[in-house]
């Protein structure tokens, strides 16, 4: 009998964030198993040690975790050879769970793979799901259409539920022996695409010249409002987050914090005075964001607990942005996020090339910038299109 073992770094196999799988390899008279164990990027991961590097947040967890499970496995791989433990042990079917089990695991997996944001939104599934001790076998199209009735009476919008759905639908293919079936895949959700608000140049120049209290928050949120149209439509979070020595030289570094790229941008002449307005005078460069590590706790829990801030952050500037708003005459609704697709529309305005527009917006996939560019496009097409068939209507 020949066995062998193996911890891999699979590089054929890519996520949706870049990263690859750390796989455990069992192979037994050519028959292989492959257990993932965690994933990171290839920069994170040591080919010398086998192992991640220490520079990655929660390494030194991960790689507890993969030392035990490597443990495990040779002490299994053992037994087989010496008869203890028949071969069907490791290629046996995976065991019969709850979905709160099933829950459970995935929310250690998340932990071990520093994952806080996708943490949370399990933790709310696991919440929201009343009959939570149901075999993840017996899921089938009923119960999940009960599901999304619980979720409408919630409140919970079309697109909201849809992701709900897909991540319920993740947890069945890890976790089901079944996997993911047809019924499961063909359950279809109504979603009413969003409308992506822009502001105009006469609607940026209205903010702009606004007269606000020289030192109250809602000047600031003004102010890191425009600079994010500066700034290349930048995401909220990542423009709460800078650190004044972050403006350098005429450029701005960051690390966006959806992506985890790093971005080198220039600073333009018209953003500098809202830059010098602020540079040095909070703990960053807007006062709004003061979380700070606590060493008391892991560095997941300190992840957690950023995220958070940042959400508690963003809907303090988006109630002042909403002011702004009236206070402007301005009728659309206002929110930070308005300054990302106001910027990617001045962009395509200009630029008739995605591959550049979807470098200056940090899109990581030319499929989805395409339709996010798409959405922005065909909105307009259809306003202008209804402003010319009621043109000649006078209202009296």
């Amino acid at each position: 009998m020949h066995i062998s073992l193996n911890l891999i770094y699979y590089v054929h196999k890519t996520y949706s964030d870049g990263s690859h799988p750390i796989l455990l390899q069992y192979t037994i008279n050519r028959k292989v198993k492959r257990k993932v164990l965690a994933r990171c990027h290839e920069k994170d991961w040591d080919p010398d040690t086998g192992r991640l590097r220490t520079s990655m947040p929660n390494a030194n967890a991960i790689n507890q975790y993969i030392d035990t499970e490597f443990q495990n496995a040779e002490r299994d791989l053992y037994e087989i050879r010496s008869g203890q433990k028949p071969r069907s042990e490791i290629f046996k079917s995976k065991p019969f769970l709850s979905i709160r089990e099933a829950l459970d695991r995935e929310l250690i997996r998340m932990q071990f793979e520093y994952k806080s944001g996708q943490y949370d939104k399990i933790l709310g599934l696991k919440r929201q799901i009343r009959d939570i001790n149901i075999d993840i076998r017996d899921i089938d199209r009923e119960w999940i259409l009960a599901l999304i009735n619980d979720f409408r009476e919630k409140g919970n919008i079309g697109s909201t539920i849809q992701k709900k759905v897909k991540l319920l639908r993740s947890i069945i293919a890890r976790y089901s022996e079944k996997g993911v079936t047809r019924e499961h895949r063909n359950i279809r959700i109504p979603v009413q695409k969003s409308i992506k608000v822009k502001l105009t140049r006469r609607e940026i120049h209205l903010i702009e010249n606004l007269q606000l209290p020289g030192s109250d928050l809602i000047t600031a949120a003004r102010d890191l409002f425009i600079l994010q149209i500066y700034l290349r439509g930048i995401r909220v979070g990542d423009i709460l987050q800078a650190y004044s020595r972050d403006f350098e030289n005429d450029r701005f570094f960051y690390f966006d914090d959806k992506t985890n790229k790093r971005f080198s941008l220039k600073i333009i002449d018209a953003a500098k005075p809202i830059i010098d307005r602020y540079k040095g005078k909070h703990q960053r460069l807007f006062p709004f964001f003061s979380w700070k590590p606590n060493e008391k706790l892991t560095a997941f829990e300190n992840e957690r607990l950023r995220l958070k801030h940042k959400e508690s952050c963003t809907t303090i500037v988006n109630k002042h942005l909403k002011i702004i708003a009236g206070m402007t005459g301005i009728t659309k609704p206002l929110s930070s996020h308005v300054a990302r697709h106001t910027f990617a529309r001045m962009a395509i305005d200009k630029i008739n090339n995605p591959m550049i527009t979807m470098e200056l917006l940090g899109h990581t996939s030319l499929a989805i910038h395409q339709q996010y560019l798409q959405d922005l496009r065909q909105e307009e097409i259809l306003d202008d299109a209804a402003d010319d068939i009621f043109s000649e209507i006078s209202i009296h």
